[in-house]
């Protein structure tokens, strides 16, 4: 009995320990799967170029905040259209003698001066307009910003596939060398500088990645996405035509310096007008029980008169308002001139050195992956000329991609300069 005893411990004590290490087994691993970082989700939907562009006008942060600065535009056109507000009066009549005293009521109101008005309604409609038009001009540099970062990732990733190329093929010379070294056909000399060069690869494919990492992170915070979502994206860069044939619309910030000019001159014509005499309307009543007229019914008419003040200061003000204003435009329209002038060229310059690029590097790109499968296949290896022109070949593709991509800026930034961007914005916030 005292041996079925402890054998009956036994398994109990051993049935515990294992219970005890699967359950502290099930508690790490739940404890690991809380501490992982929750991936964000891909949206699918926002895959392409215009489709960006399209969230980033309605979800960016900073563009949806300057959509308020026309409904301050458009209350301050309520404001200059309200009347001024008539004023009461109450009177106690009599107050040191109880026994005569008397009560009256009093109304003043001074109506709108005709040239102050209509100008102050003038100029805040204007601002309206400046406030639209600066709100499509954010909106154009908006959609510049995330075409040139959605140019920019397109680019980066066709630089990591040929990175990624450049890689497997140094990963295949640097086999074939330890085979060739395993028998004694190589030395470890080669092998060493095999391995260099595939680090040298690998470290220049991770840094491309880690460029494009950084540049979707900025592209995901520039068209406000959620912070539970991610872009997965898998871009080509493509490039326009005929960009010299392209004719300049009304830029936006032009319209919003023509109606800022605007509002100058009808805040000037307001600030005129005031110079003028007006009136202000006044009607009191009077009740008294020991007067003759125990009704007393006044009208009154009161009248400034602008003698010793003719309003100089505002109107200065005012006139050097619009002076600068008129300055401010000219500087934005010669500023938008100049960059329309040099950018022709410059998107011309750049579809020419990258059509150079695609007839000289294009070709030599696919006759070296050609050149160095038969080397590998034939065990035909020169090892340094080799591992130069692979270099080289790599090199020379990123800068074909590079070329590529300043074309594409060059092209966005014309677009932009000729005011074509922001337009569908502008339409829809009207």
């Amino acid at each position: 009995m005292d041996s079925l005893a402890s054998l009956t411990m036994n398994f109990v004590r051993q049935f515990l320990f294992v219970a005890s290490m699967v359950g502290q087994l099930v508690l790490s691993a739940a404890s690991a799967r809380a501490e992982e970082p929750e991936v964000p989700k891909a949206n699918p939907e926002l895959a392409s170029e215009d489709a960006l562009v399209q969230f980033a006008l309605a979800h960016n942060p900073d563009l949806r905040a300057s959509r308020w600065d026309q409904e301050i535009a458009a209350a301050g056109v309520s404001s200059a259209a309200a009347w001024n507000n008539p004023v009461a009066r109450g009177e106690w009549l009599h107050v040191q003698s109880p026994g005569n005293y008397g009560w009256g009521v009093g109304l003043e109101w001074e109506p709108p001066q005709p040239g102050v008005f209509g100008s102050g309604k003038d100029a805040a409609r204007a601002q309206v307009r400046a406030a639209k038009a600066d709100f499509s001009e954010r909106s154009a540099e908006l959609e510049a910003a995330v075409r040139r970062s959605y140019a920019q990732i397109a680019a980066l990733t066709e630089e990591i596939a040929l990175a990624e190329k450049s890689v497997q093929t140094r990963r295949s010379v640097h086999q074939a060398i330890k085979d060739r070294l395993g028998h004694g056909a190589s030395s470890r000399i080669d092998l060493s500088l095999t391995a260099v060069s595939l680090a040298r690869g690998e470290q220049e494919r991770d840094l491309l990645l880690l460029a494009r990492a950084t540049e979707v992170t900025q592209i995901e915070a520039l068209v406000g996405l959620p912070p539970g979502q991610s872009l997965a994206l898998a871009p080509r860069l493509t490039t326009g035509e005929n960009q010299d044939a392209r004719v300049a619309t009304p830029r936006p910030q032009l319209e919003a310096d023509a109606a800022r000019a605007d509002a100058a001159e009808f805040t000037l014509s307001a600030e005129r007008a005031k110079r003028w005499p007006w009136l202000a309307l006044q009607a009191r009543y009077r009740q008294r029980d020991q007067a003759a007229y125990p009704n007393d019914v006044t009208l009154g008419l009161q009248v400034t008169l602008p003698i010793f003040n003719l309003n100089p200061g505002p109107i200065a003000a005012a006139e050097a308002s619009q002076h600068a204003l008129r300055d401010v435009a000219a500087a934005h329209r010669a500023i938008i001139e100049r960059d329309v002038r040099v950018l022709r060229t410059e998107s011309a310059r750049r579809r020419e050195i990258a059509e150079h690029y695609a007839q000289t590097i294009a070709p030599v790109l696919t006759e070296h992956a050609a050149l160095v499968k038969q080397a590998l296949a034939g065990m035909e290896l020169d090892l340094t000329a080799l591992l130069t022109a692979e270099d080289l070949v790599t090199r020379s593709g990123i800068e074909y991609m590079e070329a590529r991509l300043a074309q594409r800026k060059a092209e966005i930034a014309l677009a932009r300069a000729l005011g074509e961007y922001g337009r569908a914005q502008a339409a829809g916030a009207k």
